[in-house]
């Protein structure tokens, strides 16, 4: 468990289009980061019951699923990162920004590859229920403590954040589209293959 703990915290720590959208959001409003935070961990905890029930197991056994998913969250990280760097800058209300962190995270090329690759690891056929509620239990607090904390800490820095906000919006949005071509083309290889 502390094992996996150590993995969790690096996996959601490390810079990605779950953080960048907090940031995004989070330099509009307090509110909006946070119900993208949450949103997030929502997406989060899809992902980590799924893979407990078996999609990690399924992922490896079946990979053309994986590619199916690498396609769709890439054409909708190209979606979204397309809007953000061309759409003028738009008030976000708080449901809008919690679908927002759900999607984001459920297109998220690092969830996809953790809970089909490294998450896969720490799950082991005929673990208990038990096992698996504390699991998901662990990682859904922590995941929705350091996010929360992530929106806001994002307030903290918003003056500089709002004055380039729209800088905010084109870079999020390079990156977004970057990885969904990326994605794109692992999952179309992955078909292909």
């Amino acid at each position: 468990m502390l094992a996996l703990v150590g993995v969790w915290l690096a996996a959601i720590a490390s810079p990605g289009p779950d953080l960048f959208q907090i940031i995004r959001l989070g330099s509009k409003s307090r509110a909006a980061g946070v119900a993208c935070a949450i949103g997030i961990m929502i997406g989060n905890a899809i992902w980590i019951i799924a893979s407990l029930v078996g999609l990690s197991a399924l992922l490896q056994a079946v990979p053309d699923i994986l590619a199916v998913l690498q396609i769709v969250g890439g054409a909708y990280l190209v979606w979204m990162g397309l809007g953000g760097a061309t759409l003028p800058h738009r008030e976000v209300n708080t449901s809008g920004a919690l679908r927002t962190g759900i999607l984001t995270n459920l297109s998220n090329p690092k969830a996809v590859l953790f809970f089909g690759a490294v998450f896969a690891q720490f799950v082991r056929p005929g673990m208990g229920a038990g096992a698996m509620v504390a699991i998901a239990l662990t990682l859904i607090l922590i995941g929705l403590a350091w996010f929360v904390f992530f929106a806001l800490a994002v307030r903290w820095l918003v003056r500089p954040i709002e004055k380039y906000g729209h800088i905010i919006d084109i870079v999020s949005g390079i990156i977004f589209v970057a990885l969904g071509v990326w994605m794109l083309w692992e999952g179309f290889v992955g078909l292909s293959s």
